[in-house]
């Protein structure tokens, strides 16, 4: 557990991710913790394409759950430096409109180069995955993913074969109650844990223990969950919706059921916190030899020149 808090708070860039068939607890934990981890003003990205147990609509997976693994990738448009003087960007409606004043010369089309970035993941965060064969299918055709990134492995019972970073504890009543555990190591001094999150993880911990009615109902996942609705979790609604699922399943914790179509997602984009009020922002590209660029952002490399 510690290493995992160390090396997310070492980290900007996270994947979370589930196995192919994942439990209402496994999909709630996945959920709370991506909320949590972009409270800390990071990017966490939660990749699941298939279709979502309606016990956890309420919960609005749609906003959090991607069924592809596309935004993890920049996308690169290049430009010889040699013909930069300085670049804008301003933010009109809806769009991000990017400005390039030449430098002793005109740029058309043909300067400009488009291409895709490697992915962007530094950590994932697999829930409930035994092997790279029982991955999302949004993730199994990219093994680079897991081979790049530090995989950090949640399991209940026996270890994992992914490698990296192995968190087992059988003696835990559900993934929620292991995932509330991280949020709790990474909030620090922070107040991290809304209705949203809390909610979340409480969802979790009542499906895996069968609304604190079967063996898994011990001493500390009751504590928790009193914690949780502390931090406003709604135990009766989420009690009433897993009900409700039990009664047209028959089971009170089902896997969720793959489907061949993706969810539809509601998008949102993050614009860099620099951005001015009135949604500009600028930064200058220097012709000496051996300069940085002034006042760059951390995400942008220092950029050089020849003499002329």
């Amino acid at each position: 557990l510690k290493q995992i808090v160390d090396k997310l708070k070492d980290s900007n860039n996270v994947l979370v991710t589930v196995n192919t068939n994942p439990s209402v607890d496994e999909l709630s934990a996945a959920l709370g913790i991506t909320l949590l981890i972009n409270k800390l003003n990071k990017h966490a990205t939660a990749v699941f394409s298939g279709a979502v147990p309606p016990a956890i609509e309420f919960l609005q997976p749609e906003k959090t759950f991607e069924n592809t693994v596309d935004s993890l990738r920049d996308f690169i448009i290049a430009l010889d430096k040699e013909k930069a003087d300085h670049l804008r960007y301003k933010v009109v409606d809806d769009m991000v409109k990017i400005f390039i004043t030449p430098y002793r010369t005109t740029i058309s089309e043909g300067d400009l180069e488009f291409s895709q970035g490697d992915y962007n993941v530094e950590v994932v965060l697999a829930v409930g995955v035994r092997a790279e064969a029982d991955l999302d299918k949004a993730l199994a055709s990219h093994g680079r993913i897991l081979h790049d990134a530090t995989v950090a492995a949640i399991s209940l019972g026996e270890p994992t074969k992914l490698g990296g970073i192995e968190w087992n504890d059988a003696g835990a009543s559900s993934y929620s109650e292991l995932l509330f555990q991280l949020a709790d190591g990474l909030k620090g001094d922070k107040n991290l844990l809304d209705e949203q999150i809390a909610t979340a993880f409480l969802t979790g911990i009542v499906a895996a223990t069968n609304r604190f009615s079967n063996e898994k109902t011990t001493s500390k996942a009751m504590t928790i969950a009193a914690q949780l609705m502390s931090a406003g979790a709604n135990q009766q609604l989420i009690a009433t919706k897993l009900q409700d699922e039990q009664a047209i399943t028959g089971q009170s914790d089902s896997p969720a059921v793959p489907k061949s179509e993706p969810l539809q997602q509601e998008t949102s984009h993050d614009i860099p916190q620099e951005i001015t009020d009135s949604g500009t922002g600028a930064l200058s590209i220097s012709h000496q030899p051996e300069a940085m660029l002034m006042k760059s952002k951390k995400w942008l490399k220092p950029l050089t020149h020849k003499k002329r």
